[in-house]
């Protein structure tokens, strides 16, 4: 199989499993964990052959977010927890944008990156949501909204096509997570 048909199955497989686990999410399933497990990491073989290294960095974060999450499901039954105060969101918000800064400027000055302010805003505020998520705090997804917004122009430059249609479903899901879990 040639490369480009290999990158393809690996592309869909992620996608499949990451749109199981988000959709598994809303309807608070504990088995929403596994898929996020095994979409993490096809999406972390596939952003590194891709050159998005920042992505691949969050993947890997993804992957023990998922053994915390399924780990702290257990513990709390899966209840959404309570909302955060408007100033701790502030807080989180300006630790993001320090945080992006930073790691934009390493990405330009140390590797070939190609969308490193892009793939930074992603990864940094995707850490950022994926701890809110995990602690069910139900503002997770108006953070997800402009996450995964953002992530289909990273994605389409990249011209990984599937995965730009994949953000734009997260898009949308996250928008109705927002309407189960508020």
């Amino acid at each position: 199989m040639d490369r480009l048909k290999s990158d393809k199955y690996l592309e869909l497989s992620a996608v499949f499993s990451s749109l199981l686990y988000t959709y598994l999410l809303i309807q608070s399933n504990v088995w929403a964990w596994l898929f996020a497990l095994i979409g993490s990491s096809l999406f972390l073989i596939l952003c590194f052959k891709k050159r998005i290294y920042a992505e691949s960095v969050l993947q890997v974060f993804y992957i023990g977010m998922a053994v915390y999450g399924y780990l702290n499901w257990q513990s709390t039954g899966g209840e959404i927890g309570g909302s955060l105060k408007l100033y701790q969101h502030i807080v989180y918000i300006g630790i993001g944008a320090m945080l992006v800064l930073l790691s934009s400027y390493l990405l330009k000055e140390y590797t070939d990156a190609k969308s490193p302010i892009l793939d930074s805003f992603t990864t940094v505020f995707g850490i950022i949501a994926t701890f809110l998520m995990v602690n069910l705090i139900p503002e997770n997804w108006y953070y997800w909204i402009v996450i995964d917004a953002l992530s289909i122009i990273l994605y389409l430059r990249r011209r990984l096509f599937y995965s730009a249609a994949l953000f734009v479903l997260y898009t949308v899901l996250a928008i109705i997570g927002v309407l189960e879990w508020m």
